[in-house]
């Protein structure tokens, strides 16, 4: 009688297992990469599926009370494999696994990741890495202001990446964050819109010369064609100097406004044509 009851229950288990086996094969959300040691040669792979991927990135911050940190770069890149050895750091990772959820974004030849700047306010990546730190609640990029300084991240020092995600990850960044985008006065409003029409146009340009000079990049060094480091440099010098340019026009824009002007004229800057244009 008990040798019966045993082999009925392990029937009955086996059974359910069977049951439940689907679940198993559900999709899971993308799996968090902090806390983990990254291959600096091949850790930006490519995806299909990468608006879903920030999707459970946001999902997962915001239901673990982190902030969300998307890193977009490529191997190819020297300054992205440097920052992925920063990643790798000890003290480094200890912040990451306190207050934030991170995903890396391969951006291929500078031809993919455009949805995923765009959705956070953003037209375009000026270099890569470009290093998003993201409230997951209300999508804010909280480090907006500099998040450019990522794109040479190889020379800078593991103390300062330790001492710059410590600070964002504080309440008062996201409260600067949230200050530098609200703006109240029909004319700063009418400023910013004009500011980011005019990087827009921009972005554009700089868009085309990404396109042109993919399949260039994609080339072994020795097999691009003689007018490649040319052409980079007319890109790589506009997408520089323009993150400067558009952030001292917002600047004097707050600042002329916030002493009582009303009729204001900013001056653009007018940058050469590309060699191509």
């Amino acid at each position: 009688m008990r040798l019966t009851l045993i082999i009925l229950l392990a029937m009955f288990a086996l059974v359910a297992c069977s049951q439940s086996a689907p679940s198993v094969t559900a999709k899971a959300p993308a799996k968090n990469t902090s806390g983990k040691k990254y291959d600096a040669e091949t850790a930006f792979q490519p995806s299909n599926a990468v608006m879903t991927e920030i999707d459970d990135l946001l999902v997962r911050a915001e239901a673990s009370d982190k902030l969300a940190l998307i890193v977009m770069g490529a191997n190819w890149c020297h300054d992205s494999r440097g920052f992925v050895k920063t990643l790798n750091n000890k003290r480094l990772q200890e912040v990451l696994d306190d207050r934030y959820e991170v995903l890396l974004v391969d951006v291929g030849y500078l031809q993919r990741g455009r949805k995923v700047i765009e959705r956070f306010g953003i037209p375009i990546i000026y270099g890569t890495p470009t290093v998003l730190v993201v409230d997951p609640r209300s999508e804010l990029l909280i480090n907006r202001d500099d998040m450019h300084r990522w794109r040479d991240a190889a020379r800078i020092d593991v103390n300062e990446a330790i001492e710059y995600f410590t600070r964002m990850a504080k309440p008062a960044a996201l409260l600067e964050a949230q200050k530098a985008v609200t703006a109240d006065s029909p004319v700063l409003i009418a400023l910013y819109a004009e500011i980011n029409a005019f990087e827009m146009t921009q972005a554009e340009r700089i868009y085309q010369g990404f396109a042109r000079l993919a399949p260039m990049l994609a080339m072994d060094r020795a097999e691009r064609p003689e007018a490649f480091n040319e052409e980079w440099d007319q890109v790589r010098d506009l997408r520089y100097q323009i993150t400067d340019d558009l952030a001292a026009l917002r600047s004097e824009a707050k600042r002329r406004v916030a002493s009582g002007e009303t009729d204001i004229a900013l001056t653009y800057p007018d940058y050469p044509p590309f060699s191509w244009e």
